[in-house]
């Protein structure tokens, strides 16, 4: 029997028990990927991390990302938990470099704060992935009354960084009233696409630029309490659905209130002729706990 140390995050909050649960595997040697898979459904949160020694020995790190449902090329909460998780480990301060599925990241890391803070750059740009489900058949997924999804600038997207979410706008009070309809939601016939991100401008905190929810329940996960990802993403839906002015944008997005478990996160991106050119999404992990797992 072996055993391997984990470390578990709330992250996208700056307190415990709040924000988005992430274990963290700290040295995955001897695990295969059937073996890391029964990990993460053994934890039951949206996502463990498998940490492993790097290809290339100038990064800090080579990092598997699972759900509940299946491996994942890049997830926002597990890279931002990740990082902070390592870095008090080996007592590193700056930016490290995480090496994941969907190729390496650098993360600058804030160990001296109240909350460790992590902010990473994702070397994949915001591009749409094809023709995403009409509004209405949203609306049925989502239990929302006919009419409620923008059909017009902001209509849905597929937009991916490289991880794929279907975006859709609605009112504020429909965003806050969205149920899962599991047998609608099975018809939207979603591939190789994680789920539905609804976003709203605004929210429950006065810097909010948006309040949005994720469900994805393909992925094992309802709802989503902090989707970094779809953070990572949601830039390539706006700058399709309006005019922004070219240089440095910084958004809060709010996500998580509707399940106990408010969160933040932050996107800081460029923009040039109307495009985005990188994007960098940050926030908060809180450590929670520490433990043996004898596999």
């Amino acid at each position: 029997m072996a055993i391997y140390e984990f470390e578990t995050f709330d992250v996208f909050s700056d307190q415990k028990f709040a924000g988005n649960q992430l274990a963290v595997i700290m040295d995955a040697r001897g695990l295969t990927l059937g073996d890391m898979q029964s990990i993460t459904r053994e934890f039951n949160y949206a996502e463990s991390t498998f940490v492993l020694p790097p290809e290339d020995p100038r990064n800090a790190a080579r990092v598997r990302i699972f759900t509940q449902g299946y491996e994942m090329a890049f997830a926002g909460h597990p890279t931002v938990g990740t990082a902070v998780a390592i870095a008090r480990t080996r007592r590193l301060s700056g930016e490290l470099r995480l090496e994941l599925n969907a190729g390496v990241f650098p993360v600058k890391v804030d160990l001296e704060g109240a909350a460790p803070f992590a902010e990473f750059l994702n070397p994949n740009i915001p591009s749409e992935r094809g023709t995403a489900p009409d509004a209405a058949a949203i609306e049925a997924a989502l239990s929302l009354p006919q009419g409620s999804v923008d059909r017009g600038a902001h209509r849905p997207r597929l937009i991916g960084a490289p991880t794929t979410f279907v975006f859709a706008r609605a009112p504020l009070d429909a965003v806050r009233k969205a149920r899962l309809n599991s047998r609608a939601f099975e018809a939207l016939s979603l591939q190789q696409t994680v789920g539905v991100l609804i976003y709203a401008e605004g929210g429950e905190a006065r810097d909010a630029t948006y309040h949005v929810r994720m469900f994805a329940p393909d992925a094992g996960v309802v709802e989503d309490p902090a989707t970094g990802s779809a953070a990572a993403s949601l830039p390539g839906q706006i700058s399709r659905a309006q005019k922004l002015t070219d240089g440095t944008h910084r958004w809060v997005l709010e996500q998580g209130f509707e399940i106990g478990r408010p969160s933040r996160i932050f996107v800081n991106f460029e923009t040039s002729g109307g495009a985005v050119k990188a994007v960098r999404v940050g926030g908060n992990a809180v450590p929670v706990m520490k433990g043996q797992l004898d596999f």
